[in-house]
């Protein structure tokens, strides 16, 4: 029993021994690897070298197809419908009558005044002839004259009844449905049906207010509609005069010709807006900017660190962005691993992109 505490004691004095010697020994390993003893992590990401380059500065938007002309065709009187004289989605020109509202008894009630006010001119012009010899008195001459110029005025109201009981188009253009038939009593306001002029097309859209300057009237507009595909081209007609506040937009509306009615009315379009042309415009790979709050921002490599830079942009594609401020030819920005970057970050560059490669 003695001889195995001995045994122990030994064996518990010799690992104290050695403990200096095994820290000793880790410490000199750690320091061979560092100067300071820690490890150093290196980010492997590829990077983009930024060049000049040719570039159209291109406003790409969205936009309506609106008719050139619309109306919503009302009752202007209520009647029983006589007559309709249009075919749904027919083409009418203007002027052409399309229903008649039943107007019978206002042009009875007008023949009946037309008579009435026969006999009063004829009583009125009686008695100017006396009054020029005191034959009446001045009071009853403005009597006749009174109830002349009443009658004038009931006819001209029968007179603009009538007219508006016949239904005509006002511009040219193709009609839409009806929801009525002959016969059928149309309230005051009711809907007729709807004209469309729609040979030409207004395109409505808006550009941002930094490209606002450079809209001019009579420039040209690409317009490609969802509904055909295809590319057309539209001029520049009109121009809000003012910025909306709201949106910091302007306003631009542009005529499309369409005579074969090929584009409908109230369709989506993409728009396609050169605003002007850079022959040393910085173009860097779309997925290298981060956007935040307030900013665009890059990470640019220099000595080997990532350094953020926060630029301004102008317009862009869908995969490149055209950079204002913020960077300069030949200088190395990151396209990868940028999940991981922060500024300061040592990064090895595993692959140099360049301007062909966009």
């Amino acid at each position: 029993m003695k001889n195995q505490t001995q045994t122990r004691v030994r064996f518990f004095n010799f690992h104290v021994l050695l403990l200096p010697s095994f820290l000793s020994l880790f410490l000199s390993c750690g320091s061979a690897d560092s100067p300071s003893g820690q490890h150093t992590s290196v980010t492997h990401a590829e990077g983009f070298q930024v060049r000049t380059s040719e570039y159209r500065v291109n406003i790409r938007s969205t936009g309506d197809l609106l008719s050139w002309e619309r109306v919503e065709l009302k009752a202007p009187v209520a009647g029983n419908v006589l007559a309709i004289h249009f075919q749904e989605g027919q083409h009418v020109n203007e002027g052409e009558l399309l229903v008649q509202i039943d107007d019978r008894t206002w042009k009875a009630q007008k023949k009946g005044l037309e008579a009435q006010l026969f006999s009063a001119e004829n009583e009125l012009e009686r008695k100017r002839q006396l009054l020029a010899v005191e034959g009446v008195s001045r009071e009853e001459f403005d009597q006749s004259e009174a109830r002349a110029n009443h009658l004038k005025a009931q006819i001209d109201e029968l007179k603009v009844r009538i007219d508006l009981a016949r239904i005509h188009a006002p511009f040219t253009g193709r009609l839409g449905m009806r929801n009525f038939s002959r016969g059928a009593y149309l309230a005051q306001g009711d809907i007729v049906t709807h004209l469309v002029q729609a040979d030409k097309i207004r395109v409505d859209f808006s550009i941002p207010s930094r490209y606002a300057p450079f809209a001019k009237e009579g420039m040209e507009v690409q317009v490609i509609p969802s509904s055909s595909g295809d590319t057309v081209t539209a001029e520049v007609y009109a121009l809000e005069p003012a910025i909306n506040t709201s949106s910091r937009s302007m306003h631009v509306r542009a005529k499309l010709d369409n005579p074969l009615y090929k584009y409908i009315p109230g369709d989506f379009a993409r728009i396609v807006f050169e605003v002007g042309y850079d022959d040393q415009a910085l173009l860097i790979p779309a997925e290298s900017v981060i956007p935040e709050m307030d900013s665009q921002v890059v990470y640019r490599v220099e000595n080997g660190k990532a350094q953020r830079r926060e630029i301004e942009t102008g317009t862009r594609t869908r995969d490149k962005v055209h950079v204002l401020q913020g960077l300069t030819p030949g200088d190395t920005i990151l396209v990868t691993g940028l999940m991981e970057i922060r500024d300061g970050t040592h990064v090895e560059i595993t692959a140099l992109k360049g301007e062909e490669s966009l």
